[in-house]
């Protein structure tokens, strides 16, 4: 069912995708974990579709069928935030914590890859608090 669920989004996303002229591209989070120091990298995908959410690795890479959240095991700082040059529509992201935004909107272009000179992020988040990134215009 899941399956069959993934490939319907997938069928329905791909020609909107096409039609408006996106460029979905892929991006890294890492954040820290504030007791244990663990370093968590979760890879992104940006689909590059204004209100849509960021997809995280659910276990095999981030896609458009993954999952729009990441919940930290522990309490976690967001400590950068790294894109892959290339989206169109969006300009920004938006931070959000439990389905609440947090305030935090990052402008892509500080955070491309290409940048070696990325601001440093302190942003938190706890343990079981749901991590999702809104995509602005």
């Amino acid at each position: 069912m899941k399956t069959l669920k993934s490939l319907l989004k997938l069928l329905f996303l791909a020609p909107v995708m096409l039609l408006l002229g996106v460029t979905p591209t892929y991006g890294t989070a890492t954040f820290v974990g504030a007791q244990s120091g663990k370093t968590y990298s979760k890879d992104l995908y940006i689909s590059d579709v204004a209100a849509a959410l960021v997809t995280w690795d659910g276990g095999q890479g981030a896609s458009a069928t993954s999952p729009t959240d990441w919940i930290p095991p522990e309490p976690v700082v967001l400590t950068d935030l790294s894109i892959v040059t290339g989206p169109t529509v969006i300009f920004k992201l938006q931070l959000i914590r439990n389905s609440i935004p947090t305030g935090d909107i990052l402008r892509l272009v500080p955070h491309l890859t290409t940048n070696s000179m990325r601001p440093p992020l302190r942003i938190g988040f706890g343990a079981m608090q749901r991590a999702q990134i809104g995509q602005l215009t």
